[in-house]
């Protein structure tokens, strides 16, 4: 069984195009730059990527409250462009069934669920 398999990959190595293996200068946009020219992206890239970094130590993120954390899911979950009839959300007030149809969805487009509590 191994020999079978070395014998396929050695045919398959001998028939493939040299194209497989790797690609020829000529096809990479990076070939003709000269060493200077390299260096010189790498360092613009090292600044951006900086200058980045630097700009989101500044702009510190204030954490959000519990009740701001609430309110900010409950408005994705009720925004959802992909809510089909049917569908239930549940937010901070409860379980919510979608009702409406488009996808700019309306405050009336949503009725509270009905409360089915099971007995125990």
């Amino acid at each position: 069984m191994a020999v079978r398999i070395i014998a396929l990959l050695a045919i398959w190595f001998l028939t493939a195009s040299p194209r497989c293996f790797a690609q020829e200068a000529e096809e990479l946009p990076d070939s003709s730059l000269t060493r200077e020219q390299w260096q010189q992206r790498v360092q613009d890239a090292r600044r951006r990527s900086e200058e980045f970094v630097a700009n989101a130590r500044e702009r510190p993120e204030t954490p959000m409250t519990p009740v701001q954390e609430e309110t900010e899911a409950a408005s994705r979950a009720m925004s959802d462009p992909t809510l089909q009839q049917g569908d239930m959300i549940s937010t901070g007030k409860g379980f919510f069934v979608f009702v409406g149809r488009d996808e700019a969805h309306q405050s009336n487009d949503f009725l509270s669920a009905p409360d089915q509590q099971r007995p125990r």
